[in-house]
């Protein structure tokens, strides 16, 4: 499902609220829609995907991370902005960012700083669209066939390199990162593509259902949760 060209949805369970946001964003020229719960957030996705969602910070914290992780996974490229005139405790703050909201503002605010957010929020979705395109054409190379999981490309192995750090941080759970150097193109030659080929199919074939391959900085990078020093030796002998 296609992005909105720059539609926001504002969720507060207050309608004035909602009201006066709208009319400042819909003067700024953008398309607005509202929400006022969680519930109805999920409910308006299934008929579009929103560019920036600005949304009331709703307790307890594990119904929001619910929220939260359904858009991570259904629409990645929405940028989500919270706001809340709460003071939130540091386990919560982290909770929140750890369950994908990028941007956290305390009530009151300017407008101007929401519109500040809400651009930045913009250019986010426009490099992420950028990247899944250029997914899809990586994973059109034969490169991008090697085995039934795929070889990632740059911008997503980086995206998974983020949420498994995330995850070994929370959990105190060990994470190991290999790097395989490959001849650049002007070395191998005609010999490139069925060289990367050969190496990934190997790769791909040494590790673990769990692990992630991409294409990393001229070469594969393989990312190897719950796995220590020790492991990753292993592996490479």
């Amino acid at each position: 499902m296609a992005y909105s060209e720059n539609c926001i949805l504002l969720v507060d369970p207050f309608r004035n609220l909602l009201s006066a946001y709208r009319m400042v964003l819909e003067a700024e020229g953008y398309c607005v829609e509202t929400a006022k719960d969680l519930a109805e957030i999920i409910a308006l996705f299934s008929t579009r995907r929103f560019t920036v969602i600005i949304t009331e910070y709703f307790p307890p914290v594990e119904s929001t991370q619910g929220m939260l992780q359904w858009i991570e996974q259904n629409s990645p490229g929405t940028c989500v902005i919270m706001v809340t005139n709460a003071i939130l405790d540091d386990l919560t703050y982290e909770k929140l960012l750890a369950a994908g909201v990028d941007d956290i503002l305390t009530k009151p605010y300017s407008s101007d700083r929401i519109l500040a957010r809400i651009r930045k929020g913009l250019k986010q979705r426009d490099l992420i669209l950028k990247g899944q395109e250029l997914e899809r054409q990586f994973l059109s190379d034969a490169t991008g066939h090697i085995m039934a999981q795929p070889v990632l490309s740059p911008f997503y192995f980086k995206k998974c390199l983020r949420q498994e750090l995330k995850r070994a941080r929370r959990h105190l759970h060990p994470l190991s990162l290999l790097f395989i150097k490959v001849p650049d193109r002007a070395e191998l030659g005609d010999r490139f593509e069925t060289f990367s080929t050969e190496l990934g199919r190997i790769v791909r074939g040494q590790i673990r259902e769990e692990d992630t391959v991409g294409r990393e900085d001229g070469g594969f990078g393989v990312l190897l949760p719950e796995t220590d020093q020790s492991g990753s030796r292993a592996l490479v002998k």
